[in-house]
């Protein structure tokens, strides 16, 4: 088992800025099963560096309080007229010089894994506010390119939504499945079986 004795006090011991990236009071321990899928929205492919794979995820079905998993969220971005990558950046908190979450990363457990569950804490839509009119062109400019057009409101994650920090987590402990572009809607709809296979 991946974490097989994880404890309250491990959350503890994160870095300050990994522990207030959770709702205050909401962080608990689950066990997810061998072969469970998570997915993220990332940069690039969520490849393993000096520290491991990282460990922030999502559940790709429904789990728990995520009453959607990714499915839920593809859906919401259509029905808002979005694509999927400004879902998951509103409902996920993820300020835009964080990431530009431009892939969509599935992978499956190869083990059973402990890990910690709890809801996303809200952020800005910058994690630092332009200050001369230079960086405000400039925020506007990554604004607009990295959500392709998309209006989001200046505060991230107010909606209630739950992730996975899973501390440890290596390349042997995951099987990866295709990468697809975020934005691309169509090619995420084949992915979730909601269009025909070409």
């Amino acid at each position: 088992m991946i974490n097989e004795n994880l404890t309250l006090q491990d959350f503890k011991a994160l870095r300050p800025s990994d522990q207030s990236a959770f709702g205050a009071g909401t962080v608990r321990i689950e066990t997810l099963p061998k072969d469970f899928q998570l997915f993220k929205l990332t940069a690039g492919t969520a490849a393993a560096t000096q520290y491991g794979i990282t460990p922030w995820w999502s559940p790709v079905k429904a789990f728990k309080e995520d009453y959607e998993g990714a499915l839920g969220r593809y859906e919401q971005a259509k029905l808002n007229k979005i694509d999927m990558s400004a879902m998951v950046r509103f409902m996920s908190a993820v300020c835009i010089d964080w990431n530009d979450l431009d892939n969509y990363v599935q992978v499956k457990l190869n083990d059973s894994c402990k890990c910690f569950w709890g809801t996303f804490a809200p952020q800005k839509t910058f994690s630092k506010k332009p200050q001369t009119v230079q960086e405000m062109m400039d925020a506007n400019i990554k604004e607009f390119t990295v959500n392709k057009g998309a209006q989001l409101p200046p505060d991230l994650g107010v909606l209630e939504a739950w992730q996975f920090y899973i501390p440890n987590l290596k390349e042997a402990d995951i099987t990866r499945d295709q990468v697809i572009p975020a934005h691309d809607m169509v090619a995420l709809a084949q992915h979730f079986g909601c269009l025909p296979p070409k």
